[in-house]
């Protein structure tokens, strides 16, 4: 009814009854002690409960204790009033567990007020978005993703949501279009562990290693690096600066000598706006090429003897069975031959 209330006072009437004056003085010093904490902030608040309405909590302190007055002339039993205060008038009922089973679901809390509610969220599963709303106010975690504003679970049910990032690069990789060829004097971030040579191509589906006109891939010159080596490309800024980002790659790694001997890397690189690294992802092959490893670090520095700059998100060789040789078999293997038969006539005399 228009009425904006602020805070509420309880007025906790008190009658204690004491034998001797030392009684009473005691009793008065530990109800100051006890309830008028000068040593906290004035804005904390303590809960309190009543025993007629147990089920109700409410947040706030107390602020005084008023000068007693005696019941009797002649006796030391004395009645006083408690002073809480509440910031929020309100009184809280018990936390309570709610299963949701609906995305849309409506939680009505108990009582007889609007209320703000305190809400904890315990996933089950694997999230990529997890948000409420509260009348015009919203909270909302992760981001969309699938089809722009639409999201599908592993049951193919696809729901619609707003919007929450914005698109700024969506690139093809069919194009040099918008790379920047990096040679000794473009390249403007440091390779780790490897040598800038060689030329990229683009074709109709990924950006590689370009071919030369006898069909041969050009990494670059061999026997003149200690490293790895190869070409690299340089994407164009982002049109805009943001403080929160996330970006997808696909990589594609292949053993490209008959005996799989050759080791190869490929990786990608994040560059800040400065054009530092801040961070790489790639595929490598290992010992010797036997197998591979994958990798996703963040930092400026990769060098395993300066660990506290970089922060490593996945370092994986996968299945430990591929890196031992299986036993010798030997197997049958069924043919068929051709034998041509050369006829021969003898002249008669």
């Amino acid at each position: 009814m228009g009425t904006d209330y602020g805070e509420k006072e309880f007025d906790i009437p008190i009658t204690c009854f004491c034998t001797t004056r030392d009684e009473y003085n005691e009793r008065i010093k530990t109800l100051t002690n006890v309830l008028v904490n000068t040593s906290s902030d004035a804005d904390t608040e303590y809960p309190l409960r009543f025993n007629d309405d147990p089920d109700v909590t409410y947040y706030g302190h107390f602020t005084s204790i008023p000068t007693p007055t005696f019941i009797n002339e002649g006796v030391q039993d004395f009645q006083t009033t408690l002073v809480f205060m509440l910031a929020d008038p309100r009184g809280f009922l018990p936390q309570k567990e709610i299963k949701i089973t609906d995305n849309d679901q409506q939680i009505i809390p108990e009582g007889n007020t609007e209320v703000d509610p305190i809400i904890h969220i315990i996933p089950k599963t694997d999230l990529y978005y997890v948000g409420y709303e509260t009348n015009d106010d919203y909270v909302a975690v992760g981001y969309n993703v699938d089809d722009g504003d639409t999201t599908t679970d592993s049951d193919g049910n696809v729901t619609v949501m707003g919007q929450s990032q914005t698109q700024q690069v969506d690139d093809p990789c069919n194009s040099l279009a918008t790379w920047i060829q990096c040679s000794e004097n473009t390249q403007a971030f440091p390779i780790y562990k490897g040598e800038l040579d060689g030329k990229s191509a683009a074709t109709g589906t990924s950006i590689m290693v370009a071919k030369d006109k006898d069909d041969h891939y050009e990494w670059g010159s061999r026997g003149k690096h200690k490293n790895f080596y190869g070409p690299a490309v340089m994407h164009n800024g982002l049109p805009k600066i943001t403080p929160y980002w996330k970006v997808s790659v696909r990589l594609h790694h292949v053993k490209r000598m008959k005996n799989e001997r050759a080791m190869g890397k490929i990786e990608a690189y994040l560059l800040d706006n400065n054009g530092n690294v801040c961070g790489r992802m790639g595929i490598e092959d290992y010992s010797m090429g036997r197998y591979p490893r994958a990798f996703i670090q963040l930092g400026n520095n990769f060098d395993s003897s300066n660990s506290g700059s970089y922060l490593t998100l996945l370092f994986d060789e996968g299945n430990g069975q591929q890196k031992q040789n299986e036993a010798t078999k030997h197997v049958k293997v069924a043919y068929t031959k051709t034998v041509t038969v050369k006829k021969t006539t003898k002249k008669k005399k």
